[in-house]
């Protein structure tokens, strides 16, 4: 496992290995009559946002996780922000040492989810909020212990940061 996920180019300009970027939502609303361009999405993209195939496609094999969305309507949202997870093989790393940590007890549902595509609706953000909530200091504890701990810990809370925002009518888009 690298210690980091993230390089810098010969102009100094960083630059990132391939991987799972997040968007997380917080005031989602839906908009009735939205303008939408040739493929069916919000022209307005700074301040609305459809689900769309993603979620269509992770509600198929994971149904239930998108509440209280629906992926062919268009939201306009309070507030957006982006984050790196990392490539998907030091994400999967993550997510096992997640696991290994939890027990099987907690943080499933993210566990048991896409780590390429896909939509986490408000309602389940905010159980895992909670999860992330509780387990925080244990989770400090368990990087002391592992290779690569600091950068571990790090994608911990920024996923306890993205479900909090997200528990408040948001959602947590894989992409």
């Amino acid at each position: 496992m690298p210690v980091s996920e993230r390089g810098y180019g010969s102009a100094g300009i960083e630059r990132r290995n391939m991987g799972l970027d997040i968007r997380v939502f917080k005031g989602l609303k839906k908009v009735n009559n939205p303008e939408l361009d040739e493929y069916g999405y919000p022209i307005n993209e700074y301040t609305q946002w459809k689900p769309g195939a993603g979620m269509e496609w992770s509600e198929s094999v994971w149904p239930g996780k998108g509440k209280p969305l629906n992926y062919n309507e268009v939201y306009e949202y309070e507030k957006s922000e982006y984050f790196y997870v990392g490539s998907y093989h030091g994400y999967n790393w993550w997510r096992d040492c997640l696991n290994e940590f939890a027990g099987n007890v907690a943080f499933q549902e993210l566990i048991d989810f896409a780590d390429n595509e896909g939509v986490i609706g408000s309602e389940l953000s905010k159980k895992l909020y909670e999860d992330f909530r509780i387990y925080h200091d244990r989770a400090k504890e368990y990087s002391e212990k592992i290779a690569d701990g600091l950068w571990w810990f790090d994608k911990y809370c920024e996923w306890e940061k993205a479900f909090e925002m997200a528990k408040d009518d948001g959602a947590v888009e894989f992409g």
